[in-house]
């Protein structure tokens, strides 16, 4: 309740904006900034009510930390590979031209713009609370398919007052289909994050990824892109379900079968 009150009443005003109703003044991005700060904010505030000064550390260390490279190269790459993948078949279905929906001055602060995103874009200001404090509480109760459902409808509801502000990802979605595509997102987060030890510090990379890619890549200036995206999406979260099971999204090893001694007679 907190994360949604805090949130919300910050960006009332940029939702205004948005419809048209006040113009549009500087602090309302700062206001905006500020309110991104509240899933954190209350992951630590919730860690430190329940256990003290330890549980707020503990958390903090899982933000520099993480176990298996592999999933940390996962969680840098697969976004972006999706939303290649699905802008070319757009451009190929389509017959769109790849100049006319490119905005390429956005290329030449492309590397300020990941340091931006990382610190004050969502990722850093979100993911202690979403995965660190909110999905750890969750997985206690049950199992990591529905409590990563849990996490995506409370997460895109948060993001309900970004559709009315001009300048977000948001804006340019229809909600329905922000809506799917952080359902399934949601999971892959919980994937990542359970496979590294529950390392705050991947899902924070990840959620950077994803924001980095959906500014950078323009899906969402096709008509078909977004759909293609959230198929992709679909495919590997069943093929995970499927080989890593619901339960913990997992893989957990088979006990190798003993050979049984033959006796000697």
């Amino acid at each position: 309740m907190f994360t949604f009150a805090f949130s919300w009443l910050l960006w009332i005003p940029g939702s205004i904006i948005g419809i048209g109703t006040i113009h549009y003044q500087d602090w309302v991005g700062g206001l905006r900034v500020i309110g991104t700060f509240a899933p954190t904010i209350a992951g630590f505030l919730l860690a430190y009510m329940e256990e003290g000064s330890i549980g707020a550390y503990e958390l903090f260390k899982r933000g520099w930390h993480w176990e298996k490279k592999s999933y940390m190269a996962i969680a840098i790459v697969l976004i972006p590979i999706l939303c290649l993948l699905s802008l070319g078949l757009a451009l190929i279905t389509e017959g769109i031209v790849l100049a006319d929906i490119v905005n390429v001055s956005r290329w030449d602060i492309f590397i300020p713009y990941i340091f931006t995103v990382f610190f004050i874009g969502g990722p850093l200001q979100e993911e202690f609370g979403w995965r660190g404090y909110a999905l750890d509480r969750l997985e206690s109760k049950y199992n990591a398919l529905s409590s990563s459902l849990i996490v995506g409808v409370l997460w895109s509801l948060w993001h309900l007052p970004s559709f009315f502000i001009p300048g977000t990802i948001q804006h340019e979605q229809s909600f329905f289909a922000f809506f799917t595509s952080v359902l399934l997102i949601s999971i892959l987060f919980t994937w990542i994050y359970n496979n590294t030890g529950r390392s705050v510090l991947v899902a924070i990379v990840f959620h950077t990824s994803i924001n980095v890619s959906y500014w950078t890549i323009p899906i969402n200036n096709t008509f078909t892109g977004p759909i293609y995206y959230t198929l992709m999406l679909g495919i590997i979260v069943i093929l995970i379900i499927f080989f890593y099971g619901s339960n913990e999204l997992i893989r957990t090893k088979r006990p190798k079968k003993k050979k049984k001694k033959k006796k000697i007679l």
